[in-house]
């Protein structure tokens, strides 16, 4: 791995500082002043000689010293010159800006003709593209300032450039490795068909929204057919009843007009009753009809309530099996949890203080080596520190381990009930199709066997039939009336009689409107089965997606001691769409404290650094609000606030 050390930088007239010199010999150090005094202004030098940038990544900044009242003191050159350590090897970079004065024929004053800026590598002077190439020769500016500054990849990097640099670091995962992860999603394969989840999710998506749209479009069709029905909703009972009583008067009339003389009070009489008995016999065919229909109908009726009651079933069944798919998704990511806490454990137990040189402490302000005391107090500190540290996370980890497992406990309970319910509903829907079944043989059954009834078998029917055929044979004896009156009577019970056959021919029309409802009815059940079947392609697309969100997240965050990656929003509609959001401790980057955000920017440095196979020096700005930091291998440089240092000073670890 390759390392970039910054042993010594020499400043003059940059910005607010005259002259100073950090030489710390590729040490970490730390960097002490109020402010004002130029702790940042240090991190801008060092980031200037190389890409001529300021810690805020701008190239338009001032570099210039200036007056009390922010105008630029001319004159003055701004020198800068870094002494790196490049995998042990010494290299000198040096930038000097000055301001060129002319003077133009006629005048006695000079005047300023812009700036001109040299270059020195090794001493040697450079032009500016020898230069650039010189530095990017020994790092990528960018990789750079990712290997040197905490806030950088989180703050000035774009979400989508920082999800491509973390693939590139862990890789992505493919679709095969996400259905090979999950037997649940082994039918996946097959539904896709070698099309693409995205392509595969639209065609879904479109098929389901065709679907409600013709599920929706059927009880209107349905309502307006009954309308139709309901508007001309006949009793075709009561219109033959009827149409005999016309028939009968129509008789009556007819023997009338052949004898008026005839139609006394007895022949009236015995007409009423000829009414009545025609009415009864009609009455009791019907109760005869009634008593066959009887048991088709109840078994009709024990049908309807098994289908409604088999579909509650279902519907629950399809409710909890995605719960049970949840809690189990939750269950194995608890387990990958405390997996990764014993590993934790595990390391932070095994790690051993390591003593430092004795001879490495010196004076920062003569010099000369501590005496041997403040050596050995200093050593004590450190291994006291790091012990504290070592035992803070091994309990951390074992806390959480704890509370993690006694959730497993409750979490397998919840599975293990809901699976049984799914057990129990499986078995009552069995129970209810094997009923059906029966159920409609049965009905098949009496449809093919059912035949009017016999009503001459029944006494009061052929009571009733034979007391009317006496009277009808009294009746229909012939008879003359050839009155006015009676052929108006004539004429009107005809058109009666015209107008009653005719609603009996509507009875056809409404036996087909209803048996085109029925068939919408059908059609509504097949199209609902067919939603059905696209909705769970359609859940199991999103439970391969968010497997996959799991898979691609779990990879990536391994690599991270600290930062947990955010790489998908899963939205209230359940879309899914692709981000890049650091999160500590389940808090987001910008809401995470300056502290933590140190730490994390440091926890990706790390990474970074493995990955682009370069170490390099870190400044971290306002150290004093951070109380520790993780480990790093790269140089550290610290810049602390302390009002007690008017002038910079620097300590060497």
């Amino acid at each position: 791995m390759n390392q970039i050390l910054l042993s010594k930088m020499e400043i003059r007239n940059f910005k607010g500082i005259k002259d100073f010199i950090l030489d710390i010999g590729g040490l970490n150090a730390f960097i002490f002043g109020e402010n004002g005094t130029g702790k940042t202004t240090g991190e801008d030098a060092f980031l200037w000689v190389l890409f001529g940038k300021d810690s805020a990544n701008r190239a338009d900044f001032s570099v210039k010293p200036q007056d009390k009242d922010g105008s630029d003191i001319h004159f003055l050159e701004t020198d800068v010159t870094l002494h790196l350590l490049i995998n042990g090897q010494p290299k000198t970079l040096r930038k000097m800006l000055k301001e060129k004065w002319t003077r133009k024929r006629g005048t006695t004053t000079d005047e300023f003709d812009g700036h001109e800026t040299s270059y020195w590598i090794d001493e040697v002077p450079a032009k500016a593209r020898e230069y650039a190439a010189a530095i990017n020769s020994i790092i990528n500016e960018t990789v750079f300032k990712l290997l040197t500054n905490p806030f950088f990849f989180c703050t000035q990097i774009k979400w989508e450039d920082r999800r491509k640099t973390l693939m590139e670091i862990c890789g992505d995962v493919s679709d095969a490795d996400v259905i090979a992860s999950d037997k649940s999603l082994e039918s996946l394969t097959e539904i896709l068909s070698g099309k693409s989840i995205n392509d595969q999710r639209k065609i879904i998506a479109e098929k389901i929204k065709m679907l409600n749209e013709q599920i929706k479009a059927i009880p209107i069709k349905i309502n307006e057919l009954s309308r139709t029905v309901l508007g001309e909703e006949i009793n075709y009972s009561v219109v033959e009843a009827g149409l005999l009583e016309h028939k009968a008067t129509l008789q009556k009339i007819e023997k009338s007009m052949l004898d008026a003389s005839q139609l006394t009070a007895d022949f009236r009489q015995k007409q009423q009753e000829s009414f009545k008995l025609s009415s009864a016999i009609e009455k009791r065919k019907n109760e005869l009809d009634a008593e066959a229909r009887a048991g088709s109908r109840q078994l009709t009726d024990e049908k309807a309530k098994l289908e409604n009651e088999k579909y509650r079933l279902e519907v629950a069944s399809q409710m909890t099996g995605p719960k049970i798919k949840d809690k189990e998704t939750l269950f194995a990511n608890n387990e990958a949890k405390l997996v990764e806490l014993r590993q934790t454990w595990i390391q932070e137990n095994e790690k051993q203080f390591k003593e430092p040189d004795p001879e490495a402490f010196v004076c920062p302000t003569c010099g000369q080596g501590l005496p041997q005391g403040q050596k050995q107090e200093r050593i004590e500190q450190m291994r006291h520190n790091f012990e504290h540290a070592k035992a803070q996370t091994m309990d951390k980890a074992r806390s959480e381990g704890k509370e993690i497992g006694a959730k497993q406990t409750a979490i397998s309970e919840e599975i293990e009930t809901m699976k049984k319910d799914l057990t129990n509903n499986e078995l009552k829907i069995a129970e209810i199709d094997e009923r059906l079944s029966e159920i409609n043989k049965e009905i098949n059954a009496e449809a093919k066997d059912h035949t009017a009834p016999n009503y001459n078998v029944d006494e009061q029917y052929r009571r009733l039939q034979s007391q009317y055929n006496a009277l009808m044979e009294e009746l229909n004896k012939p008879v003359e009336d050839t009155t006015s009156e009676l052929l108006q009577q004539k004429a009107k019970v005809t058109e009666q009689i015209e107008t009653l056959n005719n609603l009996l021919h509507t009875r056809d029309v409404a036996i087909k409107t209803k048996a085109r409802i029925e068939e919408l009815k059908a059609e509504e059940r097949t199209l609902a089965q067919q939603l059905s079947e696209f909705e769970k392609q359609r859940n199991l697309i999103e439970q391969f997606i968010m497997a996959k969100v799991n898979l691609l997240e779990g990879n990536i965050n391994s690599r991270f001691k600290i930062v947990k990656w955010k790489l998908f929003d899963v939205q209230i509609n359940g879309g899914i769409n692709e981000c890049c959001e650091a999160m500590v401790d389940g808090v987001t980057w910008p809401n995470v404290n300056h502290a933590g955000k140190v730490n994390a920017g440091l926890d990706i440095i790390n990474v970074l650094a493995d990955h682009y196979g370069c170490l390099a020096p870190i400044w971290i700005d306002f150290r004093e609000s951070v109380s520790r930091i993780i480990d790093t291998q790269s140089q550290v440089i610290n810049l602390i606030k302390s009002e007690p240092d008017k002038v910079l000073r620097v300590e060497v670890v």
